[in-house]
């Protein structure tokens, strides 16, 4: 018995703006949006790995590609995807329930270092 899998999957695609009135000349740059995409598969197959922004394994909660694009933790990667994509990561939580994935726990105390950097307070911090 193999063991079922799911991947999210964000997607950047450049595409015409739908009131770009091009007609016949050469698209200048305000012509162009870039539209977002997100998918929920089961296989990874040749495109998403190519053309995606960033890719994680939902039931394993790992980031498997998206490092380029500040999501190298699967937590960051998750907060992104429910604050854009709420209805859509409902579903998929409800038909996984709690006894296959782990829940994003949110951080206990956030602390500026003396670099600027934000960042959860460890044992370490005095």
């Amino acid at each position: 018995m193999s063991k079922e899998k799911v991947f999210i999957v964000i997607s950047h695609k450049q595409v015409l703006k739908k009131n770009a009135n091009v007609g016949g000349r050469k698209p200048t740059i305000n012509d162009w949006e870039i539209v977002e995409t997100v998918e929920f598969v089961n296989k990874l197959n040749n495109r998403h790995v190519t053309t995606s922004k960033a890719t994680a394994d939902y039931l394993n909660r790992k980031v498997l590609s998206g490092a380029a694009t500040g999501m190298d933790s699967y937590e960051l990667f998750e907060q992104y995807v429910r604050s854009k994509y709420p209805k859509q990561l409902a579903e998929l939580d409800a038909s996984y329930g709690k006894s296959q994935v782990e829940k994003l726990k949110p951080a206990t105390e956030l602390i500026s270092d003396e670099h600027g950097n934000v960042r959860v307070r460890t044992v370490f911090d005095q």
